[in-house]
């Protein structure tokens, strides 16, 4: 059927009336022609209306012309009677007439057939003049892309759409290989495609579903989905091929943000259950015990497996906390509903509970740490209770028993301190004796012998003497420890000048520092005034001198004390071994020493008694030394006791183990 079929589809477009008239008007006409002309067409009078039948019969078709063949013999008959010659056909009247009919009968079937095949093929090819514009017309104006090639794979056709996705002008494409013009790749794999040509049928029409990526001809890529299909002619041969495509690129990025938010999504599920089998892993391997209760009878929701062993494997979920645990503390199940009702959480340490734990009918106490709070919903209501429950009955024997023990360690550091201080006391009282007689003796011997040589029993006493003196310091230090321990260390507070006790205490220690090697620096050029416990600072500005002897030995030693503002700062330097880093934060603790006890002696108590004794009187000691480069020791001491100051070292109760003391 024609797009655009003509107005009407008879060959004749007159009316009825014209065409009738038409044909009278023809055969007038020859009537009048054989009229004019009857003197030379006189012989053959059916002639020029034989025209006339034809002329109606293409005109006006069967009926016009077969009025015109009636109208011809009437005006024949009535008009044009003469006779006519003896040898002609015309000399038998009827014979003519009938010779007459059946010509125009059959010029009027000939010329009606003839116009009416004529007609039909004008009207066929006007109708596929117009079906073939209007289908470029609607090829052109479709939104698919549409492109045509003949039998040889030429292109033939490329609708703007096409040429636009494909980047080829219509000029420059037509007439040009396919696979030039459309190149197809695999989106995955940039493998090319080769198009596959589709057998078009009624049955399956032609439907776009391929997926490619198509190369422009500026070399863009653009997502397409694609078909192809072969043309044939009547006969079954192949014509060419037509191939459909469009643009999917919104389309492909919808299905890239869909497949993207399906693998979040498949991601967030994967994540989810992972989380859920960690959740489900920590509540059941959890190294605590966790019950899950709903509503005031608390029946038991969730459980983990320590739960259960705690209370003897029969806590279990849909049974109630008051029917399982029967025998329990009745404290603890109206802890739980003070839980469930006021919603506070409750937190226990260490609570004793006894119970059946064990189901054999014996109740036994267990220590636990207890953590129940309220299980609310989403709005907040509360919907049971959840506790946490470690049991530490273990941990708390042991911390018992550590108690105990450590009880009888206090108990034996007092019966050691005991014996240290009677035992202090009771070798202080002849080693006196002994340092009196020695004196004495030293004193009443004369300085030479006979020969005026100096006495050998002098250096005998003298050599005697140091050792006494030494054992007993000793004993003094023993006696300190016992007295800061038992807090007993009194202090007698008065003006002292500490630049001139410095300078005491360093006239005495010349000897020794000279028999070291140690040569002694003194700063003390302006008088320090301040009160302090005389004895005490002595001995502690004694014990750091020994010590920077002893340890930088073949060194000098510098000492200096300034005020500064409401401080006397003394300083003792000396260059010998000096101090790890790690160490100086031990030595001023007791029995603890930096150095080896085989190269050098001592009990480790002297800077220890030195730190309580500075402390006592308000202020700090404090070392900074490093390897091989000496030490030097800081006393800041404030020249007014402070208001609340110890009068005693009540820190005797400090650690047993302690730094390096050079005592």
């Amino acid at each position: 059927m024609a797009l655009f079929p003509s107005s009407s589809s008879h060959p004749y477009r007159s009316p009825l009336w014209a065409r009738y008239g038409l044909a009278l008007l023809a055969t007038g006409l020859a009537f009048a022609l054989q009229w004019l002309l009857w003197r030379w067409l006189a012989p053959t009078p059916y002639f020029l209306f034989l025209a006339a039948v034809v002329l109606s019969a293409w005109l006006g078709g069967h009926g016009p012309g077969a009025l015109s063949t009636v109208a011809a013999l009437v005006l024949t008959r009535l008009f044009f009677r003469e006779t006519p010659p003896a040898f002609s056909l015309a000399a038998h009247p009827s014979v003519t007439s009938a010779l007459f009919t059946g010509v125009a009968a059959l010029m009027t079937l000939v010329a009606a057939r003839v116009r009416t095949t004529l007609h039909a093929a004008q009207v066929a090819r006007a109708e596929a003049q117009a079906n073939g514009h209007v289908l470029d017309i609607t090829l052109r104006s479709i939104g698919d892309a549409v492109l045509t090639t003949d039998s040889h794979g030429l292109v033939r056709f490329i609708n703007p759409i096409a040429s636009y996705l494909s980047g080829w002008r219509e000029s420059d494409a037509i007439g040009q290989p396919l696979e030039r013009v459309l190149r197809l790749v695999e989106p995955s794999t940039r493998e090319p495609i080769a198009l596959v040509l589709a057998e078009q049928s009624a049955e399956r029409p032609i439907q776009l579903g391929q997926q490619a990526l198509l190369l422009s001809k500026n070399g863009a890529e653009l997502p397409i989905e694609h078909t192809a299909a072969s043309l044939s002619g009547p006969q079954g041969h192949r014509l060419g091929s037509v191939i459909v495509f469009r643009d999917i690129s919104a389309r492909f990025r919808e299905d890239h943000e869909h497949a993207k938010l399906l693998a979040r999504e498949h991601d967030a599920l994967l994540e989810a259950e992972t989380q859920r089998e960690r959740l489900e892993t920590l509540f059941m391997q959890a190294p605590v015990a966790i019950c899950l209760t709903r509503g005031p009878d608390h029946i038991v929701e969730l459980v983990n497996p320590l739960g259960q062993t705690l209370v003897g494997q029969r806590l279990a979920p849909g049974r109630s906390i008051r029917e399982t645990l029967s025998g329990l503390d009745p404290n603890l199940l109206h802890l739980l509903d003070e839980v469930f009702r006021k919603g506070t959480p409750f937190v226990g340490h260490e609570v004793p509970l006894r119970a059946d734990f064990s189901g054999t009918g014996q109740d036994e106490v267990k220590y636990f740490d207890l953590t129940w709070q309220p299980w609310r919903g989403l709005h907040g209501e509360t919907l049971g209770t959840m506790g946490l429950c470690a049991e530490v009955t273990e941990q708390v024997l042991a911390r018992r028993e550590v108690e105990a023990l450590a009880t009888d360690l206090q108990r034996a550091l007092q019966i050691r301190d005991d014996f240290l201080s009677v035992a202090s006391h009771e070798l202080k009282t002849p080693l006196t004796s002994l340092q009196l007689q020695l004196q004495l003796l030293w004193r009443s011997l004369p300085e030479t012998d006979a020969d005026g040589n100096p006495h050998p029993a002098r250096k005998r006493i003298e050599a005697t003497r140091k050792p006494a003196e030494r054992l007993h310091q000793l004993v003094n230090n023993l006696l300190d420890v016992s007295r800061i321990r038992a807090g007993r260390l009194a202090l007698e507070h008065e003006t002292v000048d500490f630049a001139a006790l410095l300078h005491d205490v360093v006239a005495r220690a010349e000897a020794d520092a000279a028999g070291a090697g140690c040569k002694l620096i003194l700063q003390a050029a302006s008088p320090v005034i301040g009160r302090w416990d005389r004895l005490r600072l002595e001995q502690v500005v004694t014990n750091l001198l020994s010590n920077a002897i002893k340890y930088g030995a073949s060194h000098p030693v510098e000492l200096s004390v300034v005020q500064d503002g409401p401080l006397a700062r003394l300083t003792v330097r000396d260059h010998g071994i000096g101090i790890p880093p790690d160490s100086q934060a031990r030595i001023f603790q007791r029995f603890e020493r930096a150095v080896s006890e085989r190269h050098y002696g001592g009990f480790g108590l002297g800077l220890w008694i030195c730190k309580q004794i500075v402390e006592s009187l308000g202020g700090d000691i404090r070392v900074e030394s490093q390897p091989g480069q000496g030490a030097t020791f800081i006393v800041a001491l404030p020249l007014e006791p402070p208001a609340s100051g110890r009068s005693d070292a009540d820190s005797g109760s400090g650690s047993e183990s302690g730094s390096s003391s050079t005592g």
